[in-house]
């Protein structure tokens, strides 16, 4: 497991070395410009039309959890 920025993040996508990303879903609105993003810009595995596959969703109080597995997208047509 790793917990880090939006660098970390974005790097690890990006080559493909996550094989799950799990995501809290909090009852927060942050609209400043400048918030700190998850994921930066970069070119991620199959492009921007792979999906993630929903693994689990699980509510936790007042959050929800997602786990979702990276697409495999070399089986998928091109």
């Amino acid at each position: 497991m790793v917990e880090g920025g939006g660098t970390v993040h974005t790097q690890l996508l990006e080559a493909a070395l996550a094989d799950e990303l799990q995501l809290v879903i909090a009852p927060l609105l942050v609209g400043q410009f400048d918030a700190v993003r998850m994921l930066g810009p970069a070119s991620y595995p199959g492009g921007p039309a792979a999906r993630l596959r929903l693994l689990e969703t699980r509510q936790i109080g007042d959050v929800v959890l997602l786990r979702y597995a990276p697409k495999d997208t070399s089986t998928e047509p091109r």
